[in-house]
């Protein structure tokens, strides 16, 4: 009996999980319509315009933060590849060196197969992973600086960012 009320179980979440979706998706669209003034319906063959420019301080910061964020996620990818690829090519062996000797036997004073194999997985990973980081924030910083200094001249323009104060030493 119990068995049979567990296979229910996650069936009854997901019904659950769409309900709630459904009531926000629906308050949502509620409160989009009624902050809408709906005295002058637009005409239903109006061909779509551009997007009004934002008057929302979030909405202006956030859209400034996916524009920053996606012109680093686009120009890093070749030197995340790049250093993950350089550093798995030096991890593995300096790892299956170190890992390997510090697995042998001291009787012996011969590399085991384990330490070697071991030590070469994790410094592949280890390596790869520094490797593909350094590799990103390389290829990918002159982009993040251009999107931010763009970003920031935007906003600025639009008055959501104040023009600088100038320093008293100055004497201005």
């Amino acid at each position: 009996m119990r068995a049979a009320t567990m296979h229910h179980l996650p069936r009854a979440a997901a019904v659950a999980a769409m309900a709630v979706m459904a009531t926000t998706l629906a308050a949502g669209t509620a409160a989009a319509e009624s902050a809408t003034p709906q005295q002058n319906p637009a005409p239903a063959a109006a061909a779509p315009s551009a997007p009004p420019a934002a008057t929302d301080p979030v909405t202006a910061y956030t859209q400034a933060f996916v524009a920053v964020s996606g012109a680093f996620a686009n120009d890093s990818t070749l030197g995340r590849v790049i250093g993950t690829g350089a550093g798995m090519v030096i991890g593995c062996p300096l790892g299956a060196l170190t890992g390997g000797s510090l697995a042998t036997v001291a009787s012996l004073g011969t590399l085991t197969p384990i330490g070697i194999v071991g030590g070469c997985i994790i410094g592949a990973a280890g390596l790869g992973f520094v490797g593909g980081t350094v590799g990103s924030i390389i290829s990918g910083s002159p982009a993040i600086a251009t999107a931010m200094q763009q970003q920031y001249t935007q906003l600025h323009a639009e008055g959501f960012i104040a023009a600088p104060v100038p320093s008293q030493a100055t004497g201005r």
